[in-house]
């Protein structure tokens, strides 16, 4: 899907890179590494997504992270990040 999202992105000016990115890392579960805009780095899974917030779990926390505080999503295994 996210694969096919950065293809025809090009195609599609409404398609949404960021949803699509962030849906993917749900989807598969996908563990990142989330810089906030004040350096703070968190790591865990995204589980949920809403119109201002992610809910982020790691082991056995779940944190709300609003979307306006993030700098920087990054896979923690960005060689398989996208089928």
């Amino acid at each position: 899907m996210l694969k096919e999202a950065i293809e025809t992105s090009d195609e599609n000016p409404l398609n949404d890179i960021e949803t699509d990115f962030i849906n993917h890392a749900i989807e598969k579960s996908k563990a990142l590494t989330v810089f906030l805009v004040n350096g703070i780095k968190l790591e865990g899974s995204i589980i949920a997504m809403g119109k201002n917030s992610f809910l982020l779990k790691r082991d056995d926390n779940i944190q709300l992270v609003y979307k306006h505080s993030i700098s920087t999503i990054l896979p923690l295994d960005s060689s398989n990040f996208i089928d």
